[in-house]
């Protein structure tokens, strides 16, 4: 096995070891209540039109992947919507934690193109926090995955242009 895929396969393993308690300690609940979820993120969903509530969109999108099974896409798809309307509002910092949880609950599920396209996300909203040890580090592991073996010729130079 290659050195690329042995670091892809660790990076996995250590994203599944942090993201998943992560995930169980942001919700405060023992398990996941999809239902529960799924009303949330309809309130948020139902405030995107109006720019004075993003705020409260975000944290109940975030509240909404919580409550989701560390298997259930819809979690990365809540993490992703909140961090990218916090970096719309300025809030880099809330965006880059978002963003970099919805990498992790990506690569945790093994959807790598998911994972590196948040962790670039995530590296810009560091950049515009004034935050370039933690762009680097986002940008570090966004490059890491450009490797895997999972990735098309095209989708590597998708993510490739994205990073340059």
């Amino acid at each position: 096995m290659s050195n690329q895929r042995i670091r892809t396969v660790m990076l996995g393993a250590l994203a599944v070891a942090l993201a998943l308690p992560a995930t169980a300690r942001a919700s405060g609940s023992p398990g996941p209540d999809k239902e529960r979820a799924k009303l949330l993120r309809a309130k948020a969903e139902a405030l995107f039109d109006q720019p004075n509530e993003w705020r409260r969109a975000t944290k109940l999108l975030e509240e909404s992947a919580g409550l989701r099974a560390a298997d259930d896409p819809e979690a990365y798809d809540c993490l992703l919507y909140a961090g990218r309307i916090r970096a719309s509002l300025g809030d880099f910092g809330v965006a880059t934690r978002l963003l970099e949880r919805a990498g992790d609950h990506a690569l945790a599920r093994g959807a790598v193109m998911d994972a590196a396209q948040a962790y670039v996300d995530a590296a810009f909203a560091a950049k515009s926090a004034m935050d370039g040890t933690a762009a680097a580090r986002l940008v570090s592991r966004a490059k890491l995955l450009t490797g895997s073996p999972m990735l098309s010729t095209s989708q590597r130079g998708i993510l490739l242009a994205r990073i340059d």
